[in-house]
């Protein structure tokens, strides 16, 4: 079947598992972040990286006020940790903090970077601005999902 604009129906379909994305909240005047920056960095080497995970990481700025400025922190990274403690009952924020998928995380806890498998995600685009998406979960579950696509102009 072709369609309007001249071409085959384009379809993607991911596998089961999840490309996790971690997430370090660290700081300059952390004493004792740097192990956790170098097992962040020491991830460059893995097999996974891409595939498997995604690694980030965000200097907050909440150690500038006892004078230990850090010139990588910012108010929105700072914010962001924030919003996940108070998505955990929380108030409470510190560094170095690991987020794997929106929650607490502690490497070396028996897991690695890379996530679960929550299911199978299938996009199908038959011509710009029309198409279709399935998910199909591994497990039954209280999920709600949500969808959002971009239409990217051409050049």
């Amino acid at each position: 079947m072709r369609t309007a604009w001249g071409a085959e129906p384009v379809r993607f379909t991911s596998g089961p598992a999840r490309v996790a994305v971690v997430e370090l909240f660290t700081s300059e005047g952390c004493s004792s972040c740097p192990p956790a920056e170098r097992w962040l960095a020491a991830l460059k080497d893995d097999p996974g990286l891409w595939r498997d995970f995604v690694p980030l990481s965000f200097h907050v700025d909440y150690w500038d006020n006892l004078g230990w400025l850090d010139r990588f922190a910012t108010p929105a990274f700072t914010q962001r940790e924030y919003a996940y403690a108070a998505a955990w009952g929380t108030s409470s924020v510190y560094t170095p903090c690991f987020v794997r998928d929106g929650a607490e995380w502690k490497p070396g806890a028996g897991d690695g970077p890379a996530g679960g498998s929550p299911g199978v995600l299938t996009v199908q685009l038959r011509e710009p601005g029309a198409g279709w998406v399935v998910f199909t979960p591994v497990r039954d579950g209280p999920w709600r999902w949500r969808c959002w696509a971009a239409d990217l102009p051409h050049r």
